[in-house]
């Protein structure tokens, strides 16, 4: 009988540290690392539906428990939705997580990134939604569901991202920003140049662009194969509003996508919309499969 007790014991204790070990690994730098979508998550029908019940009002976000200090130290800013963490921030960087099955072996596994404000802190915990045959067949061109969970374990924003080869030029890339319970807040589309990258960010309650985004000159003709180095233009009117790079970050050996806010009045949304057009670039340009 005390054989049995010492053996349940050590059971039990054994299941507890594998359970502490991977509450660990969902966490990165005080933020978890986004769990798989639920059902709840925003859904778009290509058909008409009808609407059989009024929809309920969305509840209110938990506000972050602490506020968030701007990087100038003159004021704090209290985020009321997942999104509004984006605003006075002068850049955020997005920094990938690797997976030790991808390295391992010749199949892609969901990738995870954390953004990150200039000084280091998580903002969003970012988690791709994929099956295991598109990653296999599509590689970098596959359709996927971005969810980013903010500080409070909260979904702040959406990315979907329909089939695109990057081989067939003539199927336009695109990615929908979305915040929940469902609602669209833009698109990044690409259009259909030759000489140069380039893509426009189109705001959903407009349904006008809103930005343009350029890659460099001179570096492929219609199917771009881009240096991991890169650098591109975000501008509207003719004004530079912000840009984005990859660049090697040697201090912690790594590539990482930077995006720099040079417009100080740039909402949180229009905020939101660039660093979707951040992500739609990763995929396109920097993964290494396809």
């Amino acid at each position: 009988f005390h054989l049995d007790r010492r053996q349940i014991s050590l059971k039990s204790a054994g299941e507890m540290l594998q359970n502490n070990a991977v509450r660990t690994l969902q966490y990165d730098s005080e933020i978890r690392v986004a769990q798989q979508p639920s059902l709840s998550e925003p859904r778009v029908y290509d058909s008409h539906i009808s609407i059989t019940s009024q929809p309920r009002p969305e509840a209110p976000r938990i506000p972050l428990p602490v506020p968030i200090a701007t990087v100038t130290g003159s004021r704090t800013l209290i985020p009321l939705s997942g999104y509004d963490c984006l605003a006075d921030l002068p850049s955020v960087h997005i920094e990938q997580t690797f997976e030790l099955n991808d390295a391992l072996t010749g199949v892609s596994s969901e990738n995870r990134y954390v953004v990150r404000s200039p000084l280091g802190d998580a903002i969003f915990a970012a988690n791709e939604s994929s099956t295991e045959k598109n990653r296999l067949l599509w590689g970098a061109g596959r359709p996927f569901q971005m969810h980013l969970l903010d500080k409070t374990h909260q979904e702040a924003l959406v990315f979907r991202k329909k089939l695109a080869m990057g081989s067939m030029c003539c199927q336009a890339k695109s990615l929908e920003i979305w915040i929940p319970p469902g609602n669209l807040l833009g698109k990044v589309v690409q259009s259909p140049t030759f000489m140069q990258p380039e893509f426009f960010i189109e705001d959903e309650s407009t349904g006008q662009l809103t930005f343009c985004v350029e890659g460099p000159v001179g570096l492929g003709f219609c199917c771009f194969s881009l240096p991991k180095d890169c650098y591109f233009k975000i501008h509207s009117g003719g004004n530079m509003r912000a840009s984005i790079d990859h660049k090697w970050l040697a201090s912690k050996s790594q590539y990482t996508t930077n995006i720099y806010f040079s417009d100080a009045k740039l909402t949180a949304k229009e905020r939101a919309l660039i660093l979707g057009s951040a992500f739609l670039l990763e995929y396109l340009f920097f993964q290494t499969r396809f």
